[in-house]
This record gives structure tokens, sequence and C-alpha cells, in this order.
């Protein structure tokens, strides 16, 4: 990831305009964003899904290539071995393909036209559009379906108007949203499927974790249900879903 931030936002919004360019070029096939704005923490910089594959991307600096564009036959990446290890780590953890997007960070130049998508293990450029698709269904995997159920809860939370200050959707990462409420208090909410059993984190331990934090912070917890309805017993990649979300609940 290239540094400092202002750098990376401008290498970010580079790499996201390439790949939405090649994403209206698709036809047929379906494709969705699932991460498309920066957000801390995360272990991705973008994450998209094209038919029921869902590929996270991370920007890396190109440090050296020769060859013709698009037919590189040397290339030397930087990237930092925790940041690598962990994006390929949880990758793998959520069942989600990794792919870096190399670019000259002196010119914010990407390395190639196109996907511009590099196979982490091999460095072959990978083609998202004619990727063979997985068969259906496919299973969501924890990321995804955090994801969702934290898109149900801002949806909420903008139609009572209230402020989102920041959020994230690592599912084992508390909180997951901040937001102001109506009285002008700082909140914060943890997003779980509705029958989840795990025990949550109280109030003051989360509190205590957030930077310059007043005691008077509140928590919510949000308990979000989803129904396929579709053929799949269980939530599917591409599919559409009834949702039950009865609000937050005070801890």
């Amino acid at each position: 990831m290239p540094k400092p931030y202002k750098q990376y936002l401008e290498a970010f919004q580079v790499c996201g305009k390439q790949l939405q360019s090649c994403l209206d070029q698709l036809g047929d096939c379906s494709y969705a964003w699932l991460k498309k704005e920066p957000r801390n923490p995360s272990f991705a910089d973008l994450i998209f899904r094209v038919g029921n594959r869902v590929y996270a991307v991370l920007i890396v600096r190109v440090e050296h290539a020769t060859g013709q564009r698009g037919k590189t036959t040397h290339l030397q990446i930087s990237v930092p071995t925790p940041e690598r290890d962990l994006f390929l780590s949880e990758c793998e953890r959520y069942n989600l393909t990794p792919l870096f997007f190399p670019m000259w960070m002196n010119s914010m130049a990407p390395l190639s036209m196109g996907w511009n998508l590099l196979v982490p293990e091999s460095g072959a450029f990978l083609d998202p559009a004619v990727e063979k698709d997985l068969p259906h269904p496919v299973p969501m995997g924890a990321w995804e379906l955090c994801n969702f159920r934290i898109s149900i809860v801002l949806r909420h939370l903008h139609e009572q108007h209230l402020q989102i200050l920041s959020w994230q959707d690592i599912p084992d990462i508390y909180p997951h949203i901040l937001f102001r409420a109506a009285d002008n208090a700082i909140c914060w909410v943890i997003v779980i499927a509705a029958d989840a059993s795990e025990k949550l984190p109280d109030a003051a331990s989360i509190n205590s974790k957030l930077p310059d934090s007043p005691d008077e912070v509140r928590g919510y917890v949000a308990r979000v249900d989803l129904q396929g309805t579709q053929r799949s017993s269980f939530p599917a990649r591409g599919d559409s879903f009834l949702t039950n979300f009865k609000g937050l609940e005070a801890l």
C-alpha cells in the first residue's frame, strides 16, 4: 500500500476507476462492488464480485518491470510482508480470490491497461471477464455476510437521519459502526447474525479501546437475519434475500 495517506487515496481512486471501466464492459455477467471506499481496519483495498467469484484487491508498488505492456517478463513489486501475509490469510479465511493491482507510485500509473490484476502466487495476469465462473450456489463467507448485514443497519440509520461517523466490516473486530444519535451522543454498534450464540464483549471493554472515548458512549447490538428467496438453503452469492432486523438493542 502506498504511503502517505494522500498518495494512497490517489492510488485508490485510480485503481477503482480502472476496475469500474472493466466491470462496465462485462455485458450480461452480473457484478457487484462489496468494498469500494477506504476503510480502517481492512485487509484489502477493494473487493468486488463477478458472477459467483469474489475478488479482493490489494494495491502494490511496482519497483521494476521489463517486457511489453500486458506481457511483462520480469516484475518486481513491493508490499510489506505483514500486509501481504494478512491479505492472503484473510482471503483464504473468507473464501475470496486475492489479487494484486500493481502501480508505479511515482507517476500513479497502473502497470498495464485493462484489469491490471496479478495472481500473487504466480505473478500472472488474471482477467475476471474470462475466468470460469463457479457453479451456483456458492455459500457467502463470513466477511460477505457481515458486510451485507452491516449494509442493512447502515440503511436503517440513514433512514433515521442519523450521522454515520465511521464503519468497518471485519466480523470479529468490534465495534462495526460509530454514529451520532439524535441527542448528539456518540454511539457504537456491533452487527451479528440473529441466531448468533457467541459471547459479546461488554460495553466498557469496547469503550476502553476507542480513541478519546467519553464514558457516556452508548453501545448497541444489531441482530440481522437473512433468508434466501431462491433454491439455496443458505445465503449464497448472487441470491436475493428476505431480511429481518428489528432495530438496535442497548448493551
